[in-house]
């Protein structure tokens, strides 16, 4: 092991997985440096080969999309509709992955010639398809009704759409139930029967794969009257992937990577609009970017207000519109802050003041809170509290509310096992959306808390050390290669390192660093972290570029320090 680890004060979990060869001879091969060598080894990347796909992927290798389940029978359906020009609706959920949906294929049917109708219910119209919308459809004349990142738990609205002569093709990526619905086609990889090499799609993710199985099958048809470039639609790819927090790897990292790109060359007017309203700093797009910065801005406006101006925003082709409805979304965004504020202020105070320790599980309601954010507000109780949350408001005579775990736990398996108490559920591992009349509320708390083995394990200031580094390490040459490991995400994460400073001086949270050479570093804390008084240290960073007076440089994101003891 590298020097000092084993003294970490236990702050600093193992170093990666145990190395089986030599890191060294894998960067000679790949002619990347040593240090890069041992974050391949920690991501159990092994050989030359392996490592090429992963660090080099190509578009060439994604999953032939006819492999999903019902594809065949979704595109020939679609491609019915498109010659017999029927009425075709797109539907989709208010979330930022249900929104890009949307947008990817409403986007590709405008290539074609198509103007699809739009639906996408609001928050108190309820997650998924609804009996009313189908109502209001059948009404328009909608004959084909394509839904988007929903629909795999939609029984009953599905065979009510039916009825009505609706078609119904289903392009989801959430658990279907044991006794799923029959539309025409229900396109979801984590159907029991699916052949699809990656399970973790995100909707959006699906539906790319959806539009080149129908790009592909018109053109061989010979019904495509032009080429229809769909890299250009990755970059909506990308917020809907990383918005739902799907793993990057395999189909997933490609297309996320190849968004990146695409998002950096040939900024699109949504992204225009983030520059021009100097909402994103220095122009960078990066995981960080994403994910505090846009992704928040899209999901807003379906959790308070209409997903619809998100959905317009993304598809502007007008620079002046697109910033209209940017600085609209910033607003809303602002609003939504504050309820989430509020709201975690209130929960906070009923938990120090209540009997929850003893608890596995926090479950709460309160008929005030707004629907549009109990979900990520359960998000944040999780994290702080340890224990899954549910977290429920009054939807007109029920009870409404979402739930989010973590590590431990199959959160949608769960509430599944519950359902006799529940009017609607649905969701997957870490996430749920539940319904519930009030005078089930306390028999499913009992009965959701029985179900808890044990709290959910956040482990405190512990952190996956990828590889241990001298500060000689840290050249442009190793960033490089920095690059070429992202996109940084779930399944990914950004590198952990631990390098051994000779002197640390801080400035609330800007820290000045010296080496072993008295070569000078910058670096800021991401947390509350104290500089232990004796003993030699190490700081846990990841390392992300600043730029400075237009030159760029190596910036040490201090993750925690700890005295090496060994």
């Amino acid at each position: 092991m590298d020097k000092g680890t084993e003294g970490a004060e236990n702050k600093a979990q193992s170093v990666g997985p145990e190395i089986h060869g030599n890191p060294k001879v894998l960067a000679k091969e790949l002619g990347i440096p040593d240090l890069a060598g041992r974050l391949l080894y920690s991501r159990g990347i092994f050989d030359p080969d392996n490592a090429d796909k992963f660090l080099y992927p190509k578009l060439k290798d994604l999953s032939d999309p006819f492999l999903l389940p019902d594809i065949d029978e979704g595109v020939g359906r679609t491609v019915e509709a498109i010659q017999k020009n029927e009425n075709i609706c797109l539907y989709g959920d208010y979330d930022a992955d249900g929104v890009t949906s949307v947008a990817i294929l409403s986007n590709f049917f405008h290539h074609i010639g198509i103007n699809p109708g739009i639906y996408i219910p609001g928050r108190y119209d309820g997650y998924g398809l609804n009996i009313n919308a189908v109502k209001k459809l059948k009404e328009q004349g909608v004959s084909l009704l394509i839904c988007l990142d929903c629909g795999s738990s939609n029984r009953e609205e599905i065979e009510q759409a039916k009825s009505y002569g609706i078609d119904i093709i289903v392009i989801d990526h959430h658990e279907p139930p044991k006794a799923r619905p029959a539309p025409v086609a229900l396109i979801n990889p984590k159907r029991a029967d699916s052949r699809f090499p990656t399970r973790e799609l995100a909707a959006c993710g699906v539906t790319f794969f959806y539009v080149l199985a129908l790009r592909r099958r018109l053109a061989h048809m010979g019904l495509l009257t032009h080429p229809v470039n769909l890299k250009k639609e990755l970059d909506l790819v990308v917020i809907g992937s990383m918005g739902d927090m799907v793993p990057l790897v395999n189909d997933n990292r490609i297309l996320v990577k190849f968004g990146m790109a695409t998002m950096r060359k040939s900024p699109r007017t949504w992204l225009k609009a983030f520059h021009s309203e100097r909402i994103l700093y220095n122009g960078v797009i990066d995981e960080y970017a994403l994910n505090f910065v846009v992704i928040p801005r899209i999901n807003a406006a379906g959790r308070i207000s209409d997903a619809r101006r998100a959905l317009d925003f993304l598809v502007s082709q007008d620079d002046t519109d697109a910033c209209t409805l940017l600085v609209e979304l910033n607003e809303t965004n602002r609003k939504r802050q504050k309820i989430e504020e509020n709201i975690l202020r209130e929960i906070s105070g009923s938990l120090a003041n209540g009997d929850f320790d003893a608890r596995k599980s926090i479950v709460l309601y309160n008929q005030s809170w707004h629907l549009g954010v109990v979900g990520i507000v359960a998000q944040k109780v999780m994290e702080k509290y340890g224990k899954p949350a549910i977290i429920l408001t009054r939807v007109g005579d029920y009870l409404k509310g979402s739930g989010r775990g973590g590590n431990g736990i199959d959160l949608h398996g769960t509430v599944a096992s519950l359902s006799p108490f529940l009017l609607k559920y649905g969701g997957h591992r870490f996430a749920c959306g539940i319904a519930l009349a009030e005078e089930n509320l306390k028999l499913f708390i009992d009965a959701f808390e029985e179900r808890i083995e044990a709290p959910i394990t956040l482990p405190d200031k512990k952190y996956i050390v990828d590889a241990c580094a001298g500060f000689e390490e840290l050249t442009m040459e190793f960033m490089e290669f920095m690059e070429q490991l992202s996109p940084f995400g779930m399944g990914n994460p950004r590198p952990n390192l631990m390098l051994f400073p000779s002197a640390l001086k801080q400035n609330n949270r800007m820290v000045r660093i010296s080496d072993n050479n008295n070569k000078i570093w910058f670096g800021s804390m991401q947390g509350q972290c104290e500089i232990p008084q004796n003993g030699p240290l190490g700081i846990i960073v990841t390392l992300t570029f600043k730029e400075l007076r237009g030159e760029q440089f190596i910036h040490l994101n201090i993750k925690d320090i700890v005295s090496i003891t060994g």
